[in-house]
């Protein structure tokens, strides 16, 4: 747990360079959204201040509670906005990059606008994985493979079509709270791109879910 925190302090520490980065730039002169990326990305980061209470309640008390069970509820509620910001890319529209001759416009503005963007889905990327790591190494059972598998499946899906629900459905994390006016909606909006979609962010995460456990447990084997 104790390497668990000092990854968390890292990454709290990361967040502060990147609003700090990002409010620099605005007083610069460039055309930053920061209102909703920062907002995102603290959406983002609320999966990291429920999965770190969860898993140490539960190996505090060798077993999984009904707190430590209800936080992991909510984590799993709010796992998808660190997904939701690689959408975000959508944002670029109008940043002047691409000529109209297809020629890459040398605008400082523009390009630090992609870059400073692509970091934040990157933090936010980081935020779900490192999440989900931390729930996994609680739940993991060895002796059953096929479980942990079909585990992994799973939350891969619902953060991918919680991706879906947040950017076409407009929905928010919270509209849980209203389920007489939610599920129907959902049910009303299942189609063929509603899964396709869903199965792509659900492939996307679940991959880049393994490479970041794999660099996490050879970062262990290392110490």
């Amino acid at each position: 747990m104790h390497r668990n925190l000092k990854c968390a302090a890292g990454i709290v520490l990361i967040h502060g360079v990147y609003l700090a980065a990002g409010w620099l730039f605005r007083e610069a002169g460039v055309a930053l959204n920061l209102r909703w990326l920062w907002w995102n990305l603290f959406l983002a980061f609320v999966p990291v201040m429920l999965a770190l209470p969860a898993v140490w309640l539960s190996a505090r008390r060798g077993h999984w509670g009904p707190c430590s069970l209800f936080l992991a509820l909510v984590w799993l509620l709010f796992l998808p906005n660190s997904c939701y910001m690689v959408t975000d890319l959508i944002h670029l529209q109008g940043s002047q990059l691409i000529g109209g001759n297809g020629v890459y416009l040398q605008s400082l503005s523009g390009w630090i606008q992609l870059v400073y963007i692509a970091g934040g889905i990157f933090l936010a990327l980081v935020d779900g994985l490192f999440s989900t790591a931390l729930i996994h190494q609680a739940v993991k059972w060895k002796k059953y493979p096929l479980f942990d598998g079909l585990w992994l499946t799973v939350i891969s899906l619902l953060c991918g079509y919680g991706v879906y629900i947040g950017r076409f459905l407009r929905l928010n994390t919270w509209d849980v709270l209203r389920p007489r006016e939610l599920i129907p909606l959902l049910l009303q909006n299942i189609d063929r791109f509603t899964v396709l979609f869903s199965v792509m962010l659900a492939a996307f995460f679940g991959f880049a879910l393994f490479v970041f456990e794999q660099v996490m447990r050879t970062g262990r084997n290392a110490g």
